[in-house]
C-alpha cells in the first residue's frame, strides 16, 4: 500500500490595502511624459506561502491619466518584488496587465486607471517581513525603467505555510469483518501559522461515493487531532483517504492521507486500551475539592482516542487493601475525562474501563490525594 500525503489547493483571493504610494510629479507634456502618477498601492490579504507547489499574492494601484485627455494609453506599467530587500535587492518581474491600448471615449484630467498583477509564492520560499513591491509607469516606448520612476510598497510581510503533521489511520489497512463494525481512529498534528479554520475531517472513498463525517470536534486547543468512527461491513473496499478542510483566508487547503479497505472473514481482534490519570492537587483541606483528570485511549498498532467510553472510578482508603467504587466519569470525543471530588480520606484514585468484544479492559495509573 502506498501512502502518501497530498494536498490539493483550491484559492479565491480578496484584497486589502497595504500602503499607498506617493505620486511622482511629472512636468512634461502628456506626449512626452517619462513616470506616471501611481498610487494606492494594495495588495491581496492572503499573505502566507502555500502548502506546496505555488500560488500567487495579487496586488493592484491607481495611475492616473493613463490615456491623458485622450483615447490612446500613454504609458507602459511594470512590476517588480524581491523577497529580501535588505541591503542589495535582487528584484524579479511580477506578473501585470497592461492598460488596453485604446479605449472608446476620451478621459477627463485625473482620471485614475486600475493597474492588476500578481506575485508569485512558492512552498519553497522564505517567510519574513524582507519581502517588497515595487511598480512604475513610463512612456510607451521605454525599454527600461529609470530608479527614479518606481513607487514602492511597504514592507511586505509573508507569512509561513499551514502544516498538516503525522496523519495516521488505525487500523490501516482496515479489514472489514461480516456481523460487526470495526473502529477506526485518526489522529493528526495541526500546525497552524494563523488565520486558519478546520472545517471538516472527512473519511472518503477514492472510488465510490461512500464516505463518513468525522467532523471538527476531535480537534484540541495544542492542534491535536484525534477522532473516530465505525466502518461496518457494507462499507466499500478499496482505495480511500482521509481528507482535511482547512480554510485560510479566501483560500481552502485539502491535506490527504491514502489507506485501504479490505473485507475478511478472519477476525481483526481486540484493540488495547490504555488509561493515564491525574490529579490536581494531591494535597487537599478536608472539605475541599481536587480534579480527577486524564485521557482514555485504544488502538491496535498505534493509539488513538477512547471516545465516549464510561469508565468507573475507585478510591482505596490509606492503610487499606479494598477499593470501593465511587461513580462513573464519561470521556469525550477525543478520550479525555474530567471531574472534581471532595474527599474525606487520604488515599489511593484510579479509573478503570471494561473491555468489550472490541476492546481490552484497562486500568489506570494510581494517584494519591492527601486529605489534611
Amino acid at each position: 500500500m502506498r501512502k502518501s500525503l497530498r494536498l490539493t489547493l483550491a484559492a479565491a483571493t480578496g484584497a486589502a490595502v497595504l500602503a499607498t504610494g506617493a505620486a511622482i510629479a511629472v512636468a512634461s507634456p502628456a506626449s512626452a511624459r517619462d513616470a506616471g502618477a501611481i498610487s494606492a498601492i494594495t495588495l491581496g490579504a492572503d499573505k502566507f506561502l502555500p502548502p506546496t507547489g505555488s500560488s500567487t499574492l495579487p496586488f493592484s494601484f491607481k495611475l492616473e491619466n493613463a490615456y491623458g485627455t485622450g483615447t490612446t494609453v500613454q504609458y507602459k506599467v511594470w512590476a517588480q518584488y524581491t523577497k529580501d530587500n535588505s541591503g542589495s535587492a535582487t528584484w524579479s518581474n511580477a506578473s501585470i496587465t497592461q492598460p488596453a491600448g485604446t479605449i472608446g471615449s476620451a478621459q477627463s484630467a485625473g482620471t485614475t486607471t486600475e493597474i492588476n498583477g500578481s506575485i508569485p509564492l512558492s512552498s519553497s520560499d522564505v517567510p519574513g517581513d524582507k519581502w517588497q513591491l515595487r511598480v512604475a509607469a513610463t512612456a510607451t516606448s521605454a525599454t527600461t525603467v529609470p530608479d527614479t520612476a518606481w513607487e514602492k510598497s511597504g514592507v511586505l510581510t509573508i507569512v509561513r505555510a499551514t502544516r498538516v503533521t503525522g496523519v495516521s489511520i488505525d487500523p490501516s489497512p482496515v479489514v472489514l469483518k461480516s456481523g460487526t463494525d470495526v473502529d477506526v481512529y485518526v489522529e493528526a498534528k495541526l500546525d497552524f501559522a494563523g488565520g486558519e479554520k478546520l472545517t471538516a475531517v472527512d473519511l472518503e472513498s477514492k472510488d465510490d461515493d461512500d464516505s463518513y463525517a468525522l467532523g471538527t470536534n476531535g480537534l484540541e486547543d495544542n492542534g491535536d487531532f484525534h477522532d473516530s468512527t465505525s466502518f461496518d461491513y457494507s462499507t466499500d473496499t478499496g482505495a480511500w483517504q482521509v481528507d482535511f478542510t482547512i480554510t485560510r483566508g479566501a483560500k481552502t487547503y485539502h491535506f490527504v492521507k491514502n489507506f485501504d479497505v479490505k473485507k475478511s472473514t478472519a477476525s481483526a481482534g481486540k484493540a488495547k486500551s490504555k488509561i493515564k490519570l491525574a490529579v490536581k492537587p494531591n494535597s487537599v483541606k478536608k472539605g475541599k475539592t481536587f480534579k480527577l483528570y486524564g485521557q482514555a485511549y485504544r488502538g491496535y498498532s498505534s493509539w488513538g482516542a477512547w471516545g465516549k467510553k464510561i469508565l468507573r472510578v475507585y478510591f482505596k482508603k490509606k492503610g487499606t487493601t479494598t477499593w470501593k467504587f465511587v461513580g462513573y466519569i464519561e470521556t469525550t470525543s477525543t478520550g479525555k475525562f474530567s471531574h472534581t471530588y471532595k474527599p474525606k480520606y487520604s488515599g489511593y484514585w484510579r479509573v478503570y474501563g471494561a473491555g468489550t468484544s472490541k476492546t481490552n479492559k484497562a486500568y489506570s495509573n494510581y494517584k494519591a490525594v492527601t486529605v489534611k
